[in-house]
């Protein structure tokens, strides 16, 4: 500040001067002048610092969401894979096609799906039925290393999956077979469970 104050009272207010705001006005009052140059950079830094702090903190907690996330995934995974060993995994899904009641096997659905509210499975050669499940109730029953939930929407088989391509916000699009209407999207959250689904 004294090195400023010295130089500034000796020469004339230069072109451009980077300082802090308090700097500068304190600068003013010592030297006894306006300090005006044609182009001043300031920076207020507590209020840089504040904004710092909220970022670091704001990254901090997203980033612990994330891994809690992660890390309620696969622990529900684990201990469906524990449920499993007691083979209480739904084999089978009866449905209904006009009046007749179908028994569809597991093994033969491609993927479950909600569409307005309706949950719907869609089977390994293109047939789609209702289903009178909840999709949390699905989760719970489907065997973990035949089905995955890749989001609120979908609950897919391994072998509907067809291709895979890297999506906006670090997530994943997938291509099915049988085809999908809706786009089918890997949820951010679920993106590093279902890569470890994929690699067992």
């Amino acid at each position: 500040m004294s090195a400023a104050e010295e130089w500034l009272s000796r020469n004339t207010v230069p072109d451009i001067i980077l300082a802090n705001t308090s700097i500068l006005s304190e600068l003013e009052k010592k030297v006894g002048k306006e300090i005006k140059a044609t182009v001043t950079l300031s920076t207020k830094t507590e209020e840089l610092n504040l904004r710092a702090y909220r970022y670091k903190t704001i990254r901090h907690i997203l980033n612990g969401v994330n891994q809690a996330e992660d890390q309620k995934i696969n622990a529900f995974q684990i201990s469906r894979e524990d449920h499993r060993q007691g083979g209480s995994f739904k084999e089978r899904f009866l449905v209904k096609q006009g009046q007749k009641l179908l028994s569809i096997q597991a093994d033969h659905v491609a993927y479950f799906f909600s569409d307005d509210r309706f949950i719907f499975l869609r089977t390994i050669d293109n047939q789609k039925f209702l289903l009178d499940y909840r999709m949390d109730q699905l989760e719970k029953l489907l065997s973990p290393s035949k089905f995955f939930r890749i989001n609120r929407s979908f609950i897919i088989s391994i072998p509907c999956v067809k291709e895979i391509h890297s999506w906006f916000g670090n997530r994943l699009k997938l291509y099915l077979s049988p085809g999908s209407a809706k786009e089918v999207i890997v949820s951010k959250k679920r993106v590093s469970a279902f890569k470890g689904w994929l690699g067992k």
